[in-house]
Protein backbone atom coordinates (compact mmCIF):
# COMPACT_ATOMS: atom_id res chain seq x y z
CA UNK A 1 0.00 0.00 0.00
CA UNK A 2 1.59 3.54 -0.96
CA UNK A 3 1.73 6.03 1.80
CA UNK A 4 0.51 9.51 0.49
CA UNK A 5 0.43 12.41 2.79
CA UNK A 6 -3.16 13.85 3.96
CA UNK A 7 -2.79 17.03 1.44
CA UNK A 8 -2.94 14.26 -1.39
CA UNK A 9 -5.76 12.28 0.32
CA UNK A 10 -8.76 15.31 0.17
CA UNK A 11 -11.70 15.02 -1.04
CA UNK A 12 -12.07 14.95 -4.87
CA UNK A 13 -12.18 18.50 -6.45
CA UNK A 14 -15.64 17.92 -7.65
CA UNK A 15 -16.68 17.46 -3.90
CA UNK A 16 -15.18 20.58 -3.14
CA UNK A 17 -16.77 22.61 -5.93
CA UNK A 18 -19.89 21.29 -4.48
CA UNK A 19 -19.08 22.27 -0.56
CA UNK A 20 -17.99 25.55 -1.55
CA UNK A 21 -21.52 26.34 -3.30
CA UNK A 22 -22.99 25.00 -0.28
CA UNK A 23 -21.45 27.33 1.97
CA UNK A 24 -22.39 29.68 -0.16
CA UNK A 25 -20.74 33.63 -0.70
CA UNK A 26 -18.05 34.16 1.93
CA UNK A 27 -18.53 35.75 5.39
CA UNK A 28 -17.81 39.44 5.34
CA UNK A 29 -14.09 40.75 5.50
CA UNK A 30 -12.53 41.58 9.11
CA UNK A 31 -10.51 43.72 7.51
CA UNK A 32 -8.91 45.50 4.39
CA UNK A 33 -6.61 42.94 3.58
CA UNK A 34 -9.24 39.99 4.18
CA UNK A 35 -11.40 41.84 1.55
CA UNK A 36 -9.06 42.53 -1.01
CA UNK A 37 -8.36 38.60 -0.77
CA UNK A 38 -12.17 38.07 -1.34
CA UNK A 39 -12.01 40.42 -4.10
CA UNK A 40 -9.15 38.58 -5.67
CA UNK A 41 -10.82 35.00 -4.93
CA UNK A 42 -13.90 36.50 -6.90
CA UNK A 43 -12.28 37.66 -9.78
CA UNK A 44 -10.25 33.80 -9.98
CA UNK A 45 -13.95 32.47 -10.57
CA UNK A 46 -14.72 34.62 -12.82
CA UNK A 47 -12.13 33.59 -14.39
CA UNK A 48 -12.81 30.04 -14.30
CA UNK A 49 -10.04 29.48 -11.70
CA UNK A 50 -11.07 27.31 -8.22
CA UNK A 51 -9.32 29.16 -5.60
CA UNK A 52 -8.47 26.90 -2.06
CA UNK A 53 -6.85 27.82 1.05
CA UNK A 54 -5.51 24.91 2.23
CA UNK A 55 -3.49 23.84 5.49
CA UNK A 56 -0.40 22.61 3.67
CA UNK A 57 1.17 19.67 5.16
CA UNK A 58 4.96 19.94 5.98
CA UNK A 59 7.22 16.76 6.15
CA UNK A 60 10.76 16.07 6.79
CA UNK A 61 12.77 16.14 3.51
CA UNK A 62 10.32 18.48 1.50
CA UNK A 63 8.19 21.55 2.33
CA UNK A 64 4.81 22.45 0.34
CA UNK A 65 4.09 25.68 -1.05
CA UNK A 66 0.97 27.85 -2.66
CA UNK A 67 0.46 26.93 -6.17
CA UNK A 68 -1.07 26.36 -9.53
CA UNK A 69 -2.25 23.25 -11.49
CA UNK A 70 -4.94 21.53 -13.47
CA UNK A 71 -7.21 18.61 -12.02
CA UNK A 72 -9.75 16.94 -14.23
CA UNK A 73 -9.17 19.91 -16.74
CA UNK A 74 -10.03 22.33 -13.93
CA UNK A 75 -7.24 25.25 -13.11
CA UNK A 76 -6.87 25.50 -9.47
CA UNK A 77 -4.94 27.77 -7.14
CA UNK A 78 -4.20 26.79 -3.60
CA UNK A 79 -3.07 28.71 -1.10
CA UNK A 80 -1.36 27.63 1.92
CA UNK A 81 -3.97 29.15 4.73
CA UNK A 82 -0.48 29.47 7.54
CA UNK A 83 1.51 32.39 5.83
CA UNK A 84 0.34 35.44 6.16
CA UNK A 85 -2.79 37.44 5.06
CA UNK A 86 -0.10 40.08 2.68
CA UNK A 87 1.74 37.42 1.16
CA UNK A 88 -1.73 35.14 -0.19
CA UNK A 89 -2.88 38.67 -1.85
CA UNK A 90 0.17 38.70 -3.17
CA UNK A 91 0.48 35.24 -4.71
CA UNK A 92 -2.77 35.38 -5.78
CA UNK A 93 -2.09 38.79 -7.25
CA UNK A 94 0.75 37.46 -9.40
CA UNK A 95 -1.24 34.22 -10.23
CA UNK A 96 -4.22 36.19 -11.55
CA UNK A 97 -1.94 38.88 -13.27
CA UNK A 98 0.00 35.80 -15.28
CA UNK A 99 -3.20 34.31 -16.43
CA UNK A 100 -4.29 38.01 -18.11
CA UNK A 101 -0.81 38.59 -19.51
Amino acid sequence: MEFLPAVYKSAALGDTLAYSRKVGSMQRPKNRQEARLQDLIVSAKQLNIHVRMEKLLREAGYRAHSGRCRVKGQELIVIDRDIPLGDQIEFLTNELAGRRA
